[in-house]
């Protein structure tokens, strides 16, 4: 009885609210990069998000391509021409961002939170990282050792055992199927490999790169046009080629 009581005390659902959807103002750069930027005032922090269309050129080299792949997205923040890694982050903490960087068989990904006063401070490390990446040799190989360890670990999981099988019945030779490269291809990754994939890969022309937060669309706009003005390259970001009919 006193369940009943008490549900009878609750009183019933309202409606909804509506959650009004902030405009987008896009913008596309000579580059090629297509800005997006989501004023949401009231905040003053800001998400930023680079996403670069990172397939392999095609299934043959999936395998070859996600361990470069896997070792880049750690090795890209080891330093630049301008700044070593305790430089970069020290720039990035001065602003309350913690830039982080992730790839799949789609996408590298450059993700941060930053204070809104840091956005040009902080699109100037973006853009040393997008063009003077510097993958120095000895903090590769740490890199690469780190990374080939922890995938042997991961691929020992039973887990992990059944999505390989599972991506492989499902995607044939298409670059989806390779979900964790093989331990023994990563610990093949050198330096200058980095820096070619980084050079024929890391591009503008397909790229987005998305600012949502307490932000004014013109300024922000501007400042990231003066800021990647430097960031061209040859050619366009590499998209993923459709994935098979499942059956």
């Amino acid at each position: 009885m006193s369940a009943e009581l008490d549900l009878a005390l609750i009183p019933p659902l309202g409606e909804a609210r509506a959650h009004p959807v902030p405009p987008a103002h896009e913008t596309h750069l000579p580059s090629g990069l297509h800005v997006v930027v989501v004023p949401r005032p009231g905040v003053p922090l800001v998400e930023l998000r680079l996403r670069i269309p990172f397939s392999a050129p095609n299934a043959h080299l999936a395998a070859v391509h996600t361990a470069r792949a896997s070792v880049l997205s750690g090795a890209v923040l080891l330093g630049t021409e301008q700044h070593d890694q305790t430089g970069v982050a020290e720039l990035l903490q001065s602003h309350g961002a913690e830039m982080s960087v992730t790839t799949d068989p789609d996408r590298l990904l450059f993700g941060t939170t930053l204070l809104a006063e840091g956005l040009a401070p902080v699109l100037g490390v973006l853009a040393e990282l997008l063009t003077a990446a510097t993958y120095p040799a000895d903090r590769v190989e740490g890199e690469r050792d780190r990374v080939a360890e922890r995938i042997a670990i991961a691929r020992s999981q039973p887990g992990i055992i059944a999505r390989t099988a599972l991506a492989a019945r499902r995607y044939g030779s298409h670059p989806y199927a390779v979900q964790l490269p093989d331990p023994e291809l990563v610990l093949d990754v050198r330096a200058p490999a980095l820096r070619r994939m980084h050079r024929e890969h890391v591009l503008p022309t397909g790229s987005s790169l998305v600012l949502v937060g307490d932000l004014d669309p013109k300024a922000a706009t501007a400042a990231v046009t003066e800021t990647l003005a430097g960031w061209v390259g040859a050619g366009t970001a590499q998209e993923t080629p459709p994935a098979p009919v499942l059956r």
